[in-house]
């Protein structure tokens, strides 16, 4: 092994161990073994411990079934055991700027009486013909399918 080699395995062995021997200025080094102990301990033991879970199935006056994880009021609901083996995350606020916007659900209702009138299309009134002519041809080539079809 050269000597280059060899001071790049010590430049490289020297990066690795920084963290857990240079200090913050509290005191205390950067990175500790516990850190890297403690988070596997506790993953072992959160996959160890899983239980089955309790949820209730019903039907609801649509014939829809619906599900809960307690017993709803005034229905027969069937208890069904479930193994909680899912991986889950806590959802978290994102701060203002970084919210989705939220979309406007306004919908038109030509029952509301209010006088205004939207268009029942988005393409411009003035492509409508060509749209049209555009409609026939497909229906021509269509028709002309059904009959080739037909005749074999």
């Amino acid at each position: 092994m050269g000597l280059f080699n060899k001071l790049l395995l010590l430049v490289l062995v020297l990066a690795l161990a920084s963290p857990f021997i240079l200090k913050k200025p509290d005191g205390t080094p950067f990175l500790n073994i516990q850190d890297f102990l403690k988070p596997a301990a506790d993953l072992k033991n959160a996959t160890l411990k899983s239980e089955p879970k309790s949820l209730y199935r019903w039907q609801d006056e649509k014939g829809n079934w619906q599900y809960s994880d307690h017993p709803p009021e005034n229905v027969q609901a069937q208890s069904i055991q479930v193994e909680d083996k899912i991986n889950a995350m806590k959802t978290i606020d994102l701060p203002e700027g970084y919210r989705e916007k939220e979309k406007s659900t306004q919908r038109f209702d030509p029952t509301d009486g209010s006088g205004s009138s939207l268009p029942l299309t988005t393409a411009p009134i003035e492509k409508v013909p060509e749209m049209l002519d555009q409609i026939e041809h497909f229906q021509q080539n269509l028709d002309n399918r059904k009959q080739q079809l037909d005749n074999l």
